[in-house]
């Protein structure tokens, strides 16, 4: 008998059913072939398979991976005739393989996973191959390793490649990112969404062309792309982590985490970058670290819900100070709320938690209209948080609760208020323990969905004669308010003009009043503002489609949408009717922090796709729904180029430098719930599927 499966055999099962099937795996043999059969299925394989299942097995989408640890995992310490009824069911809706085929491709894969060659051919003949077992294996395949050498008299020789000269990414880097590389999220962890680069200016921005682009898995895409070293790293739907050479699109390596059967794909802002790893939320609720030069899988963490089945993920994890910190959401069916974790990377375990929603027997506990926590729903983390290292706060914005029902109703608890904190607030923790420093609550016991669930910005601003370190963010209504970072004192408000629920602002303390029209009444479906309904709707003045800021100049580029909609005619409302802007649902606004005083205002047809990336040199970079991407000139919003993309560019924009050119890059794809929205309301068609990375240089 060839040798057994070491790892079963070390391996103790409890129950008898079990011990009965581990013994009969233990009497299997390891499965052999011959590398001549190997070779063949080779070329079958990439006739029949690698269409699908990539010529790399890296597997997309639908099709799995047949390679690494994915491969070993779901076929890996059982019989081979589990494989092999796999491999004669493809391809779907074809004519399936004979069996030769199917051995030869059989074959292939074992020598794509580890398998040694032998000199026994392996059968298709499902009963024969029960009797043989695919032994695990702790490997890679091709997609996950570094480049294979070629050999010379003086030993191996590697081929040359970026991931070469990747160095590692210290602390210190994150906090203060060289201007080549693009490492966080919004390029720093001040979620300015500006970057010093100033090769591509106004002058040659006519000139910009495409480099390439990258085909990616297929769906609803927000990824952000990170680049260091000139290795750029991707994530997309499926949790399909890819490293490319940014300066060619060359795949260098690519990881897909497996997911259980009952797990959908979420999209997500990116990926992290620590030390040598690649950090990454997945959909399944784990944090992994995947080596950034070979694409291993390092380790993986599950976060503990105590049995809660529908949280997820939505943001990029932020680092700071060896920890990854990052928000959870979940709607109507998470009970007691979401919350904000942060894993120690160094020794892979939970540091620390913080409730978004307040428990009932901690602080604020009682501003939940008398609910118990089984009851208290929302306070979801759609967006990565800011972090400011001298006061070492992580501030976030968690967002509203869903069921309003029963917050809409007076319930004359003593000592509790209807608040519902910590929804639609900005909130700052300390970054090592997670202990609330402050909050600031911007809308109380938000009824309407109008989220402040979006980026938090860091910026030393004037205020009344004296420079302050402020956090400024905006909700859905288009207000913008700025807190003090240190102690959330609230400094201003600015209404971009793009609502009627509010129609005051306390200017000492940022209380709202809300017009009587605009408050939800017990029963009442929905609101009864006049006869043009509440502005914004559901999609927001302001989405997820991020601001920049210049702080050279103070300017506050905002992207902005009219999302009112009449509740007698369904028509689109705008609150200034004008016949020249009729149909033109897309804004952009230009802000001057410092006067609070809007510079300029331009309109186009198409609503924002994209977050704004502005640079020094005066340029803003943004893409709209109707999948175009532009750059504007900062001092008036005019348009001095423009590139038609393959889809809606619902993500956001990045720029980096490598070898002495700076490069712009935005990925497309399917849409996400606020690009399926405005595509149904304005009338844009886009392409169902697909997903692209488009990167834009000057010619050399």
């Amino acid at each position: 008998m060839s040798k057994t499966n070491s790892k079963l055999a070390k391996t103790i099962i409890a129950g008898a059913g079990t011990v009965l099937v581990h013994a009969t795996l233990l009497a299997q043999e390891n499965v052999s072939y011959t590398e001549a059969q190997a070779e063949a299925g080779q070329q079958t394989y990439e006739q029949r398979c690698a269409s699908c299942h990539g010529y790399n097995l890296e597997g997309f989408e639908l099709a799995p991976s047949l390679s690494g640890n994915l491969f070993s995992r779901r076929f890996g310490d059982s019989s081979a005739d589990n494989l092999a009824l796999n491999v004669l069911r493809m391809p779907p809706n074809e004519i399936g393989l004979s069996e030769e085929e199917t051995a030869n491709v059989l074959a292939y894969l074992f020598s794509r996973n580890g398998i040694e060659v032998g000199a026994t051919p392996v059968s298709a003949d499902l009963a024969t191959l029960a009797n043989f077992v695919i032994p695990a294996q702790e490997l890679v395949d091709q997609r996950f390793a570094p480049r294979l050498p070629s050999y010379s008299t003086n030993g191996p020789v590697f081929p040359l490649s970026r991931l070469d000269e990747l160095t590692p990414v210290s602390n210190d880097m994150l906090m203060n990112p060289p201007a080549d590389d693009w490492l966080v999220w919004r390029r720093t962890h001040s979620n300015l969404g500006h970057s010093p680069l100033s090769d591509i200016n106004k002058a040659n921005v006519d000139n910009l062309r495409v480099e390439w682009t990258w085909s990616l898995p297929p769906g609803a895409n927000m990824m952000t792309p990170i680049v260091h070293d000139g290795v750029m790293f991707t994530l997309s739907t499926g949790d399909v982590v890819q490293a490319l050479d940014a300066t060619t699109g060359d795949l260098l390596w690519a990881y897909q985490h497996q997911l259980p059967e009952d797990v959908n794909s979420e999209s997500k802002k990116g990926v992290a970058i620590w030390e040598d790893q690649i950090i990454v939320a997945t959909s399944d609720l784990k944090l992994i670290a995947i080596d950034a030069k070979s694409g291993r899988l390092v380790w993986e963490h599950a976060i503990e819900t105590y049995g809660e089945v529908d949280h997820r993920f939505k943001s990029a994890p932020m680092i700071v100070n060896d920890k990854a910190i990052f928000g959870l959401v979940g709607q109507m069916a998470v009970a007691g709320g979401n919350f904000i974790v942060a894993i120690d990377l160094n020794e892979r375990r939970e540091a620390w938690r913080f409730y978004t929603i307040a428990r009932p027997d901690e602080p604020y506990g009682n501003s939940w209209n008398g609910l118990s926590l089984e009851e208290r729903t929302g306070g979801s983390v759609w967006t990565p948080g800011s972090y400011d290292p001298e006061t070492n706060l992580v501030y976030f914005g968690p967002a509203p609760t869903y069921d309003t029902v029963t917050m809409r109703e007076f319930r004359n608890v003593p000592g509790t208020t209807s608040d519902a904190l910590y929804t639609n607030s900005t909130i700052a923790l300390d970054a090592d323990t997670g202990e609330l420093v402050w909050h600031f609550q911007h809308v109380r016991n938000d009824l309407l969905d109008l989220d402040w669930a979006f980026e938090r910005q860091i910026m030393e601003l004037p205020v009344n004669g004296v420079m302050r370190k402020a956090v400024v963010t905006g909700g859905k209504a288009a207000i913008f308010e700025a807190m003090d970072a240190a102690t959330g004192e609230y400094l201003f408000s600015i209404d971009m003009d793009m609502q009627n629920v509010f129609s005051e602002i306390d200017p000492r303390n940022g209380d709202k009043t809300m017009f009587p029209e605009a408050v939800l009444q017990p029963g009442e479906p929905t609101p009864g503002l006049a006869k043009n309904g509440v502005c914004p709707d559901a999609l927001g003045a302001r989405n997820m489609q991020t601001t920049s800021y210049n702080p050279a100049t103070n300017m506050l580029y905002i992207p902005m949408q009219d999302t009112c909609i009449n509740n007698l005619t369904g028509r689109r409302w705008q609150k200034y009717p004008d016949a020249e802007q009729e149909g033109l649902w897309g804004l952009v606004k230009a802000v001057d922090l410092s006067t609070r005083e809007v510079m300029w205002t331009t309109r186009q047809f198409g609503p924002p796709a994209s977050g704004h990336l502005t640079t020094d040199t005066g340029l803003l970079f943004r893409g709209t729904i109707d999948r175009l991407f532009q750059a504007v000139d900062q001092d008036n919003g005019d348009v001095l180029w423009e590139q038609r993309l393959d889809n809606s560019p619902t993500s956001y924009p990045i720029t980096y430098r490598v070898d002495g050119k700076q490069y712009v890059a935005v990925a497309t794809n399917a849409g996400s719930y606020f690009a399926n929205g405005m595509e149904r309301t304005t009338g844009i068609i886009n392409p169902p599927s697909g997903a692209s990375l488009w990167v834009f240089g000057l010619p050399d």
